[in-house]
């Protein structure tokens, strides 16, 4: 893990991040670097708006680079969560989303009842969104 900065609408923070992401924003920053060189070479010198120059120095792929370092961040935090699962929870999570098993299915290899399937489902999804929002 990588400590960066990451900096979004004004605001900087301070994140770890695995080293491909710290690889993927590092080249990003350089293709960002060598867009602003070229950005101001083709500029005239007439007079300009100021948004003019803004919409130049900040293209919309910063949002997009932006976008799937947090997606990723999500995700690895997500991971972190599903541990703290028992598991029987994890299993029924791994089932249900990965395996694509229906809850009947799921409740007979539990050896419960598709509805008890279905409230255990719902509590383990209540459980993962507390655990995210902390």
């Amino acid at each position: 893990m990588v400590k960066t900065t990451i900096e979004y609408d004004g605001d900087c923070i301070e994140v770890d991040v695995s080293d491909e992401v710290a690889e993927f924003l590092e080249q990003d920053r350089k293709r960002q670097q060598a867009q602003d060189r070229s950005d101001r070479r083709h500029l005239t010198k007439e007079p300009f708006e100021p948004e003019t120059i803004s919409g130049k120095l900040s293209p919309n792929s910063y949002d997009e680079t932006y976008a799937q370092v947090v997606h990723k961040m999500e995700l690895e935090k997500l991971q972190s969560k599903l541990e703290m699962l028992t598991e029987e929870q994890r299993t029924l999570i791994y089932l249900y989303y990965y395996e694509d098993w229906s809850m009947e299915k799921i409740g007979q290899h539990f050896g419960i009842s598709k509805m008890a399937v279905s409230k255990r489902h719902s509590k383990v999804i209540k459980q993962l969104r507390e655990l995210m929002e902390t």
